[in-house]
């Protein structure tokens, strides 16, 4: 047998090895880091992912609550529309992202809410608290994660936990905090204040008004828009 026919039986024997060994490995376990092999974290992400939709069906079931026509709260429908597809999303965002470091997708039952609208009378104090209850055990998992990751110094998951959800988990429970005040400031009186509230939110598409106003990256945008002022010698002329 010549030198290059014993070269080719020994590369034919190596790929064979090669295809047994990966064949009968998980190979998940390859795109697994070493900081993100331990099944409490996966369980603890899967976990957050379950809390997410739980919220999308709260909101799902208070977006049609409103639509009904003995309360007609159009604008909170919308609002509460927006908030379940944003839960939705943030849930897929997740499941993929725990999929692309090498976990599984273990979905489990998520409860039918229990909470009705009030439609007699017709008052949304009790289901923006309940919103607003919902946003806060978000944020409070999203925290409770973020620690997790870190002790396990998975710096990745942290990252992204960070950039993509705490920010702006944040931010939605200081609007449903001021969103709540406004309902308990008008629930006290019945007339316009309702109406005028819902219109609100109408208006903008069920985005809360004054939400911008909660956000610190506006203070940014202020503080630009003053210093060009000073800039400005018909503002203040020599």
């Amino acid at each position: 047998m010549s030198s290059g026919d014993q070269q080719s039986g020994k590369d034919t024997q190596q790929v064979q090895q090669a295809l047994r060994e990966h064949t009968e490995a998980n190979i998940d376990d390859y795109v697994k880091t070493s900081t993100f092999t331990d099944n409490d974290l996966h369980e603890s992400i899967r976990g957050h992912i379950a809390l997410e939709w739980k919220t999308w069906f709260f909101y799902r079931k208070m977006g049609a609550d409103c639509g009904r026509a003995n309360v007609g709260l159009h604008g909170f429908a919308q609002l509460f529309k927006r908030a379940a597809a944003e839960c939705f999303a943030d849930g897929m965002w997740l499941e993929s992202y725990l999929i692309q470091r090498g976990g599984r997708s273990n979905p489990s039952d998520i409860p039918a809410p229990n909470t009705e609208f009030p439609d007699n009378p017709v008052d949304p104090v009790r289901p923006v608290k309940e919103a607003l209850d919902h946003e806060k055990a978000l944020l409070e998992d999203l925290l409770r994660l973020c620690k997790m990751a870190d002790s396990k110094e998975d710096y990745a998951l942290e990252d992204v936990l960070e950039t993509r959800f705490l920010k702006k988990e944040t931010k939605h429970v200081k609007d449903l905090g001021d969103l709540l005040q406004q309902c308990v400031r008008i629930s006290k009186q019945v007339g316009h204040g309702l109406y005028h509230l819902d219109k609100e939110l109408r208006e903008n598409s069920g985005v809360i008004p004054w939400s911008r106003n909660n956000n610190p990256d506006y203070t940014d945008e202020l503080l630009a828009a003053a210093m060009k002022d000073l800039g400005d010698t018909k503002l203040f002329p020599n």
